[in-house]
């Protein structure tokens, strides 16, 4: 078999197309370091969580409350607590990483669900999908006194938003603030 090239200069062909291909993955690594697809960042999924449960208005004690956490099609992270001899509760403030940001089509939301099982019955203590990954001041207010009595209506309420103030968040829940 002949080559179109002698020896020296293929070697010469040889190192101008390793050379190439380096820049190409070099400039594509920066590119994509540049567009942010290789960083992770801070999503705040919700802060801090402080409730009372009541029915009638007494406490109801030893209710296992849920929590569950999605940002977009991301699995749904779910932690529980257990209401105390007063009828509280509470959840810590949850963060994670991801890289979705980074993607300039990311329109994720985060999806917020605190609920509890009473008695064969599935109440809603607060629903809503959030916009943005960092702490809403709004939502951060409500989630930090949750005043829930069983027997409430489960009613969807509407609030401003300080950091979005173009959009609005919709909550569904049993419980007043």
């Amino acid at each position: 078999m002949t080559f179109a090239f002698s020896p020296p200069k293929r070697t010469l062909v040889i190192i101008f197309l390793a050379v190439t291909a380096l820049i190409f993955l070099l400039s594509t690594q920066a590119m994509a370091t540049m567009f942010g697809l290789f960083k992770k960042y801070d999503v705040h999924l919700s802060p801090e969580v402080h409730g009372v449960i009541t029915k009638e208005g007494k406490p109801v004690v030893g209710l296992t409350v849920f929590r569950g956490l999605t940002y977009g099609d991301d699995k749904e992270l779910v932690d529980k607590t257990s209401t105390d001899n007063e009828g509280r509760f509470s959840f810590e403030e949850k963060n994670i990483r991801s890289r979705k940001p980074g993607s300039m089509f990311d329109e994720s939301s985060i999806r917020q669900t605190i609920d509890v099982d009473y008695q064969g019955e599935k109440y809603i203590l607060w629903y809503t999908e959030a916009i943005g990954i960092e702490p809403n001041k709004a939502l951060t207010e409500r989630l930090a006194k949750l005043y829930c009595d069983l027997n409430n209506s489960q009613d969807e309420f509407e609030f401003n938003s300080y950091e979005y103030p173009q959009a609005g968040y919709l909550v569904h829940s049993i419980c007043r603030w």
